[in-house]
């Protein structure tokens, strides 16, 4: 799916308007304070339209504010005649004015967006420099002594098992580095298949399950079997996403439960932990890249919520987080249908009928 912004007709649209509201303006304020020239007002209307609405539109605002001084204010009013001629010079300041204020917020603009992409490039390269160097320095640490020195059975598997675990950390941070740069783009393709809720909550559980090993796992899928239409890659994704996030700021031992609903084709899923929670007013800073907020806890580059989120938005779903009651998070996802389902096979006979777990 595409993600476009609003259509440019919008800009030249909301220039027209400016143009009448200061029309309006202009004649209010003749009558009432018997002003003998209104034209400085054209000016602001066309520096809130570059500055707004864009380059096009502003210069469109000042071509038909040229028209609209003319037709409205200077004698004879209401035709597009000129007797007296030093107004032809005002025309020419006008639209010379409009033309160069739109250039130079239009320059601004630019050189705001370039500053962000700088600072946003500048955090990433720190962001991902930092969070390389832990597992290399590992992998490296490591095979170093693997090879330098002779060690006992035991102590080479722990050294192996450690290059692998930094190495797979390694491959998640470069894949949500990709991911994020993907959704960035806004050409994301949504491809939507019909699969069961249990499939997707149970492949994202079975990726993570390394991870949530020292934790109470709590499952719930209430109600019969039912179909949800999403691209089940992305979604899995999210929900990966979640339950890492989950099992990164929960203290070992305790509980994450993750709970699924299904209908119309929508889901609707909540992953709930017992970490630090979310403080007042950063219920929103957790899904920033790069996150600065109390929950932070400086692994990892911080993108993986960002990404769940921008997931959900690409699906037309919300991607939202509140405090836990008790202690802790609960994130909430909910995506839409995607038609009517194609209905579920019946489950063969002699499964169990509850889809409740805990692991």
């Amino acid at each position: 799916m595409r993600r476009s912004g609003p259509a440019p007709w919008l800009g030249y649209l909301g220039a027209a308007a400016l143009v009448v509201a200061t029309t309006a303006v202009g004649a209010a304020t003749q009558a009432v304070l018997d002003v003998p020239d209104v034209e400085m007002l054209y000016v602001v209307a066309v520096l809130v339209a570059a500055v707004f609405l864009g380059r096009g539109p502003a210069v469109a605002a000042a071509a038909v504010g040229v028209l609209a001084y003319d037709w409205f204010f200077v004698p004879p009013r209401y035709t597009l005649n000129v007797a007296d001629g030093r107004y032809l010079f005002t025309f020419g300041m006008m639209f010379g004015i409009g033309l160069l204020v739109s250039s130079l917020a239009d320059r601004a603009r630019a050189a705001a967006v370039r500053a962000e992409s700088e600072a946003l490039r500048g955090t990433l390269l720190s962001s991902v420099s930092h969070d390389l160097r832990t597992p290399l320095a590992a992998i490296t640490g490591a095979a170093t002594t693997l090879r330098d020195q002779s060690v006992d059975e035991a102590t080479r598997g722990e050294l192996l098992e450690t290059i692998c675990d930094e190495a797979e950390r390694m491959e998640r941070l470069v894949g949500n580095l990709l991911d994020m740069t993907r959704l960035s783009s806004g050409r994301v393709v949504i491809h939507r298949e019909w699969i069961p809720a249990e499939e997707l909550v149970g492949a994202a559980l079975a990726r993570t399950e390394a991870r949530l090993a020292r934790h109470r796992v709590v499952t719930e899928i209430p109600g019969p079997p039912a179909l949800v239409s999403v691209d089940p890659v992305l979604v899995e994704q999210l929900l990966v996403n979640l339950l890492e996030n989950a099992a990164r700021h929960t203290p070992p031992g305790t509980e994450v439960s993750v709970r699924a609903t299904a209908d119309g084709g929508g889901l609707q899923v909540e992953v709930a932990d017992r970490g630090p929670g979310i403080a007042p007013g950063e219920a929103e800073l957790v899904f920033e890249r790069f996150p600065r907020s109390g929950r932070a806890t400086g692994q990892g580059a911080g993108l993986g919520l960002a990404i769940a989120r921008a997931i959900a938005r690409v699906h037309g779903g919300t991607l939202t987080v509140s405090e836990r009651s008790g202690g802790g998070a609960v994130f909430r996802l909910s995506l839409p249908g995607g038609g009517p389902s194609p209905g579920v096979p019946p489950e063969p006979e002699g499964e169990a009928d509850g889809r409740e777990g805990r692991t």
